[in-house]
């Protein structure tokens, strides 16, 4: 992974956009950079933006979230960060932003934005800030950690590390490595051994409580068994034989009933069909008239056609004269357009020369109007320049005189406070100081706190056993309760099922509920059958009423029909008419000779009244009319035949589905039979319900009582199971108090031992600290400082705010000096522009006013020529005049010929409306005759007797359902009768039993008692030997289970003794020891290339201990507390780049930056390490070093410059650099 380009803007002192390309070649040839300037100036902030825009947080701060944005810059809405970095994937670019509520400096924070982008395509992977995170992972290989643990390398990590003893080196190693899970993973495998231990017990206690049956008990439960299933068969055979007789008397008398009821039916029948006499009259006469309908409509439309075409012939003869009057007028309005056009063109012609003059003039005056407008801006543009200039030297001059003030000031600041310049130097030292006395402080605390808190441990150990051993006395108390309760409820249970088991019951009520299930299902066919034969009784009624309606609907066909024919035979006559139209246009060319009245060659006639193209359009209304009324004949004829179609197949449709529910009908009664057969029920379907419904509720009633009984049980043993489960719980408590009392013990004498040793440090460090506390109070008294709560509380603060305040006041002074000379030379180059710009703005006053002159010269000749007109308006409105006048004179001659047309076309159609009349007439008459002759064959003496005798079809259909309806029921009664009588003498042949109902009901009563005794001692044994074998694998189950959580239980232990404690310091530490070795392995590497002095060494006498073997002193082994700054820091550099190279794993690291630690290094060791740094360039490695030492500038070539700025900003200077302005 290699870093290509940065950009971000508004974080910490560097305040704008800025933007950094480590593409350049400047980067790439030498492949080492330094980014230089001073501290606090913003060097660390250029790595915090990397960090920022891959991960969203930095290692300084942490996630950046909406409630805490420390990185942002002072008074600044919003900031960004933005990386392109590059994988063997491909090429990316991430960006992170977040922003304030308006992008105002005081609004709110908002939440912030991350995501991730193909660098090629532009193209958006993800948005979502987890999902983003976690693409980032992918795309890079690496975590936060790991990537500030390989490219982001901090030296101060590994001084610390060095200078630590072995107690502290195992958090710092933990921290810089990740090692952190093994001490969780230790701690959950001492919970883990813990908890299978806890559940073997538990199952070890489950398996005592299990109770089985001896071999002698279950013998004597089989024979039992097998004696109770022997007299419940010969029972039930006796017991369905008398059931058997008691339906067959009952069939007989429910037979006879529903005869009477039928006798009754028949009677209310005979009594309906004399009342319906009267209409069944009336229906006969409909039927009839029903037979002539389609006749009398066709003559009903002949006569109407008559009347319509009767009362046109008279309309078209009474408006002739006003068609003559119209085409008189329509001349004399012809005659007038024509004299107003010739008036309008003459006009045109006349205006044409004073246009074209004046639109040439126009031109003119246009060009020197837009001259003088330009000249104009041209002044407006060189004064607003002039007063942008007076406003800059007036902000100059208040600037230069605010830079010399706050110098002034400034100096008067150093002054009094020259004592804080030698504190750039000595700040080092004091630091140093109070960082070796921090440590013993807090040692010191540290151990008067553990003290304490070991004295209060042993007061609550104490009370704790106090505790543990009353509890445990108040646990068997409610151990030897519970044992009673459960021996108890155990005796209850064993008397209730009364030698049978719950699985034995169930298994009886499963057969109840089983026996329940089947009747009823013949209860429901039996009921579906009995809805069938009404619906097919009515679907009979249905296929009737639809064939009556098929049947009128054939007359209704042949009545369209016979329409359809004479409206076909109008319209041939129709298309003849205009026909003949068509052949007098075809005569134009004779036509056009003609001369009125002079005689036609043809016929003689000196009238013509097509001469002029009049051409008559007669005939052509009529023929659309005959067209249309044809095509409507056509379309209800088309209907008539649709709706006999769907008639014909709504009635296959209905019988077909007749035949499917007589078919469904049948079916149910084979289904009836065969489970009457599975019920054991053996009387004929026919007869079978009572006996069905009967036996329905003794099921019901028996499983009823059954299921009560299971429920009681249930309960019981649910409160057994409760009082097992609380007696094992209590048993675990006692053992768990034994424990905890072993346990108690030992950590009061443990602590006991810590107390003493906790006492003899706490005066070691005591000692330690006196020391150097008076090695702290001689550095600082120089500064003012000599109370001792001072120097502990906030004397590095302080002292770091005072150096930094000389600092920051010593840079500023130095930019205040520049900006004042700035300022001056700024003013001096104001002056010398407003001096030529006012010689400008004099000439060019002088030409703009010239260009006026001119305009005004022009508009004055122009208004004496043509006044405001404007040309192209004057020539449209005479333009607009002439068309006007050629419209009307169109308009004119169209209306003419329209006249002309329409008078020779309203001559033509009344000679036709005549002829039409006559011909009606003679039909009219003709259809009369055929009507009387078909009514007279009918009954009927005249029209009016068919019209009483007629019916509305909506009536007629009613009659006819109702006739329909009673032949239906009366052959429904005579069917239904003739069925229960068969039945009746079938049932009285079979002879079934010679004895009473009554006598019957009371033997199946005490058989039926009988049965149940016998019934609820077999599943009484039954469920006793079910209980058993349960129990039985139950605890071969529990066994088994013993003997594996034995084995997981040995497993634990062992992985126990390797790695488990309590506290998760044993695999932590063998694992730190792993993780030591590879890194100094990765380090000496790194360490053989700056040096052949020195190779680390894992010191044997510690599992954290490293020493350093001198080359040049023979090999000897040395401490690496003994080693001078540079030494430390080129040992420190190794193991960083070791570090790196450890943590990338897999993952290619093109790029690495080191934070810091070059200032302790010497011009030997300095040179060593950047020629080590480079050499890894080799490889492509791009490596950036962050440091404030000056020598930096000359020993590297590239550098990134960070310059501390007026106001708290700073400006980063560079190859690939770019920012604000």
């Amino acid at each position: 992974m290699i870093i290509q380009k940065l950009r971000f803007a508004n974080l910490n002192s560097l305040q704008g956009e800025w933007e950094i390309d480590f593409t350049r070649p400047d980067y790439l040839s030498d492949g080492l950079f330094a980014i230089t300037g001073p501290t606090g100036s913003g060097k660390s902030t250029i790595l915090d933006a990397i960090c920022l825009a891959l991960y969203g947080q930095t290692p300084r701060l942490g996630r950046i979230t909406k409630s805490s944005n420390e990185i942002m810059s002072r008074h600044a809405g919003d900031c960004f960060a933005e990386v392109t970095f590059a994988t063997a994937s491909g090429a990316y670019r991430c960006h992170w932003s977040q922003h304030r509520s308006r992008h105002k400096r005081g609004g709110e924070l908002q939440a912030q934005k991350h995501e991730i982008s193909d660098a090629a395509s532009g193209a958006v992977i993800q948005t979502k800030l987890q999902e983003t995170l976690l693409e980032v992972e992918a795309r890079t290989g690496m975590d936060f950690d790991r990537f500030t643990r390989s490219m982001l390398l901090a030296q101060g990590a590994f001084a610390k590390f060095l200078l630590a003893d072995a107690d502290e080196r195992a958090p710092v190693l933990e921290q810089i490595t990740g090692t952190v899970l093994y001490s969780t993973i230790s701690m959950k495998v001492h919970e883990r051994r813990r908890d299978e231990q806890a559940r073997l017990d538990r199952i070890q206690l489950e398996c005592e409580g299990i109770r089985l049956l001896s071999e002698e008990e279950l013998r004597v439960l089989e024979n039992e068994r097998a004696e109770r299933i022997e007299t419940e068969h010969e029972l039930n055979a006796e017991f369905e034989s008398d059931s058997a007789a008691l339906r067959w008397l009952q069939e007989i008398a429910r037979l006879e009933e529903l005869l009477a009821a039928i006798g009754g039916e028949a009677t209310a029948l005979d009594v309906e069909r004399e009342a319906f006499r009267p209409d069944a009259e009336r229906l006969r006469l409909a039927r009839n008239a029903a037979a002539v309908e389609p006749l009398h409509a066709v003559l009903t439309l002949k006569r109407a056609q008559l009347q319509r075409d009767s009362d046109e012939l008279a309309a078209r003869e009474a408006g002739r004269p006003d068609a003559e009057h119209e085409c008189r007028e329509a001349e004399a309005r012809h005659e007038a357009a024509a004299a107003a056009l010739a008036s309008a063109q003459e006009s045109v012609a006349a205006a044409k020369p004073l246009i074209a003059q004046a639109r040439q003039l126009d031109a003119v005056i246009e060009g020197k109007r837009l001259e003088a407008g330009r000249r104009k801006r041209e002044l407006e543009a060189l004064e607003e320049r002039r007063g942008r200039l007076d406003a800059e030297r007036t902000a100059a001059s208040a600037s230069v005189a605010s830079s010399r003030n706050e110098l002034l000031a400034l100096r008067t600041w150093q002054e009094e406070h020259r004592e804080d310049a030698s504190l750039v130097g000595a700040l080092s030292g004091i630091r140093h100081a109070f960082d070796e006395l921090r440590p013993a402080a807090e040692r010191e605390q540290a151990a008067a706190s553990g003290i304490a808190s070991v004295r209060q441990s042993i007061e609550s150990l104490r009370d704790e056993i106090a505790k543990i051993e009353l509890e445990s006395k108040a646990s068997q108390i409610a151990y030897d309760e519970a044992r009673q309760s459960l021996d108890e409820r155990k005796a209850l249970f064993d008397s209730q099922l009364g030698g049978s088991t719950l699985k034995a019951l169930r298994d009886q009520l499963e057969l109840l509920r089983e026996r329940r299930r089947l009747l009823e299902e013949i209860v429901t066919l039996y009921a579906s059958g009995k809805k069938l034969l009404p619906k097919i009784e009515r679907i009979d009624t249905e296929i009737q009423e639809s064939e009556r309606r098929r049947g009128d609907r054939l007359l209704k066909l042949d009545h369209a029909r016979e329409l359809l024919a004479h409206a076909e035979r109008e319209a041939a006559s129709q298309e003849e008419i205009a026909r003949l139209a068509d052949k007098v246009r075809s005569y134009e060319q004779d036509r056009l000779a003609l001369v009125e009245g002079k005689p036609c060659p043809l016929c003689g006639s000196e009238h013509h009244p097509y001469a002029d193209g009049l051409l008559p359009e007669r005939g052509q209304e009529a023929l659309q009319a005959a067209r249309t009324a044809a095509r409507e004949r056509d379309a209800a004829v088309r209907k008539l035949e649709i709706e006999l179609a769907s008639l014909g197949k709504e009635i296959e449709q209905m019988q077909q589905h007749r035949d499917d529910l007589a078919a469904m009908r049948e079916s149910s009664g084979r289904q009836c039979l065969a489970l009457l057969q599975k019920a054991g029920i053996a009387t004929a379907p026919r007869e079978a319900e009572p006996v069905v419904l009967e036996a329905l509720a003794e099921s019901g009633r028996k499983a009823d009582e059954l299921s009560a009984r299971i429920e009681q049980l249930d309960l019981l043993e649910q409160r057994i199971r409760e009082d097992e489960a609380r007696l094992q719980q209590l048993s675990e408590t006692a053992r768990n108090d034994e424990r905890r009392l072993e346990l108690a013990s030992e950590h009061l004498r443990v602590s006991r031992l810590d107390l003493a040793r906790l006492e003899r440090e706490r005066e070691a460090v005591r000692r330690e600290l006196g020391e150097r506390t008076l090695l702290l109070r001689r550095l600082v008294e120089p500064y003012g400082v000599t109370n001792d709560e001072e120097i502990a509380e906030s004397l590095l603060a302080g002292l770091e705010e005072r150096r930094d305040a000389w600092v920051s006041e010593e840079a500023r002074g130095k930019s205040l000096e520049r900006s004042v000379q700035d300022g001056e030379s700024s003013l001096r180059n104001i002056d010398e522009q407003l001096a030529a710009l006012d010689a400008d703005l004099v000439a060019r006053c002088e030409e703009a006013a010239a260009v006026v002159a001119d305009v005004e010269s022009g508009r004055k000749e122009r208004y004496e020529l043509f006044g405001d007109k404007s040309p192209d308006a004057e020539e449209e409105r005479l333009e607009r005049l002439a068309q006007a006048a050629r419209d009307h004179l169109t308009s004119a001659s169209e209306m003419l010929s329209a006249a002309r047309q329409a008078l020779a076309v309203l001559d033509t159609s009344i000679a036709e409306l005549r002829r039409n009349v006559e011909e009606e007439r003679t039909e009219v008459g003709s259809r009369e005759a055929e009507f009387a002759k078909a009514l007279a064959g009918k009954g009927f003496a005249d029209e009016a007797a068919f019209v009483a005798a007629s019916l509305p079809e909506a009536e007629r259909e009613r009659l006819e359902s109702a006739a329909t309806s009673l032949e239906n029921r009366k052959r429904d009664i005579d069917l239904r009768r003739s069925d229960r009588e068969a039945r009746l003498r079938d049932e009285l042949e079979r002879r079934l039993t010679a004895s009473s109902a009554d006598e019957l009901a009371v033997r199946l009563e005490a058989l039926h008692e009988r049965l149940r005794e016998v019934r609820g001692r077999i599943g009484a044994i039954a469920s006793q030997l079910e209980a058993h074998a349960q129990a039985a694998e139950e605890h071969r189950s529990k066994m088994a289970a013993v003997e594996a959580q034995r084995a997981e239980c040995r497993r634990w232990e062992m992985l126990h003794n390797l790695i488990g404690s309590a506290d998760g310091k044993k695999f932590r530490n063998f694992a730190q020891g792993i993780t030591f070795e590879i890194m100094i392995t990765h380090a000496n590497k790194q360490l053989s290339r700056m040096t052949d002095r020195y190779v680390l060494l894992h010191d044997p006498a510690g599992a954290l201990e490293l020493s350093v073997i001198d080359q040049w002193q023979a090999g000897e082994v040395r401490s690496t507390r003994n080693l001078s700054g540079g030494e430390s820091f080129i040992v420190s550099l190794a193991l960083a780049l070791g570090l790196s190279q450890m943590s990338s794993r897999n993952v290619r690291v093109d790029s690495l930056f080191l934070d810091e630690g070059f200032g302790t290094l010497d011009e030997e060791a300095l040179e060593t390490a950047l020629k080590t740094l480079g050499s890894l360039q080799q490889s492509g490695k791009l490596i950036g070093i962050i440091s404030h030492v000056p020598a930096l500038r000359d020993r590297i070539a590239t550098h990134i410059k960070v310059t501390p700025q007026s106001g708290g900003r700073s400006a980063i200077e560079g190859p690939g650099v770019s920012g604000p302005g």
